[in-house]
């Protein structure tokens, strides 16, 4: 086996998409970091782009109403689509490869580590998840949302899933995480979960991004919604959910509001949370989160538990200050720019001091910005993290 040709694939179901979080925009700026620095040895297997699709919207939703209604008819759609037929959209292109032992496979998904085993692929495997909560739960969650029902229970599929999550951990070698306390987020839903590592091969690589654009610079972004100068505009984009702590940014709106008018909170993105406070204008889901974020004076990141979040590297590229719940790898990015402080996680007193604190100290918030930008240079541009990454496969490749 040894001098035989090891080659380094990554298998995602998924389509790429640069602008998303988990998986698809993971993969997606790897890859064009690769094309950077012209790594051409890591071939990239993925689901691939059709473009706009169009779906018979009206006559799904019809059908999702019924649907929704049943616990069985919900948990075999979602097994098929997400465990059965979840290598459908890569088929092809995995059926012509011939897997050797000696190579290396990065999956990003425990779903994903069972398409290998379907295909019996006996190689070296590499697993990087991305879900700062058990994938059982959050694909129950989702289930739940797209069939508008609350009440579903789907304790089958939930046990299914975690099965194959409680499989995938225990059965990986190879494991990349962004830093060590990225790693803090799964001691809490997969059992016995520092004591697997003990026996595993970890590599740190910090997720990293490509610098985020906007559409609208700052005087055009307020004339457009009707801000006036003399407002301070404090931000949020990301799904508007308890994990992500968006209930805690809506609450310390509503405080803020009691002392000070003149701040005003600007969100993007969906979910079931409402934005009921008279102080936030919410703008939904947009492909332009960059605006929102080059206009605000501060950004929050309130997240009850976290991976890594990609949005909280875009932020940095930008330069806007960020104040961040105490978790996961907020507390990495913390350590290496004093851009982003960080509050004691669920404290909505603490992270309202904090806002109001730093609204009365513009140079803090200048100096704070400048930080930011130097850490997203020196550590979070595409080339660091594909260089990054070429260097933990040739670790990984030592081993053949």
């Amino acid at each position: 086996m040894k001098g035989e040709c090891i080659v380094n694939y990554i298998v995602y179901s998924g389509e790429l998409d640069i602008r998303k979080g988990g998986p698809a925009g993971y993969i997606a700026n790897l890859q064009k970091g690769l094309n950077n620095i012209q790594e051409d040895k890591i071939r990239i297997i993925s689901k691939k782009n059709l473009g706009n699709v169009i779906s018979g919207k009206s006559r799904f939703d019809f059908l999702r109403s019924i649907i929704g209604k049943s616990d069985f008819m919900v948990e075999m759609l979602s097994m098929k689509k997400f465990v059965h037929n979840r290598d459908s959209s890569i088929a092809n292109e995995l059926n012509l490869i011939e897997f050797t032992e000696n190579d290396v496979v990065h999956v990003h998904s425990v779903l994903d580590y069972l398409i290998l085993k379907k295909y019996n692929i006996r190689a070296n495997v590499i697993l990087t998840p991305h879900t700062p909560e058990s994938i059982s739960e959050e694909l129950v969650e989702a289930a739940k949302f797209k069939f508008r029902n609350t009440r579903l229970t789907l304790e089958k599929y939930k046990r299914k899933i975690k099965l194959i999550e409680e499989m995938a951990f225990e059965e990986c070698d190879h494991f990349i995480f962004p830093s060590k306390e990225s790693m803090e987020i799964f001691s809490t839903f997969i059992e016995g979960f520092n004591k697997k590592m003990e026996n595993k091969n970890i590599y740190f690589n910090l997720t990293s991004c490509d610098k985020l654009t906007y559409n609208l610079n700052k005087n055009e972004f307020k004339e457009q919604f009707n801000i006036t100068e003399d407002k301070f505009i404090i931000s949020y984009v990301g799904r508007h959910n308890r994990i992500k702590g968006y209930d805690l940014f809506v609450e310390m709106a509503k405080k803020v509001y009691e002392i000070d008018e003149n701040i005003i909170f600007i969100v993007g993105g969906t979910g079931e949370i409402e934005s009921d406070s008279s102080n936030i204008i919410d703008i939904g889901w947009t492909n332009d989160p960059g605006s929102i974020i080059n206009t605000s004076d501060i950004f929050v990141l309130p997240n009850r538990n976290t991976y890594f979040d990609l949005i909280l590297l875009e932020v940095l590229s930008i330069g806007t200050p960020v104040v961040a719940s105490n978790t996961g790898g907020n507390k990495t990015v913390n350590s290496m720019t004093n851009g982003v402080a960080l509050f004691e996680n669920g404290n909505v007193e603490e992270l309202v001091s904090i806002v109001l604190e730093l609204k009365c100290k513009k140079d803090v918030l200048i100096q704070m910005k400048e930080d930011n930008l130097n850490c997203y240079q020196n550590n979070f541009t595409l080339n660091h993290f594909a260089s990054r990454y070429n260097d933990i496969l040739s670790k990984i490749n030592e081993f053949n």
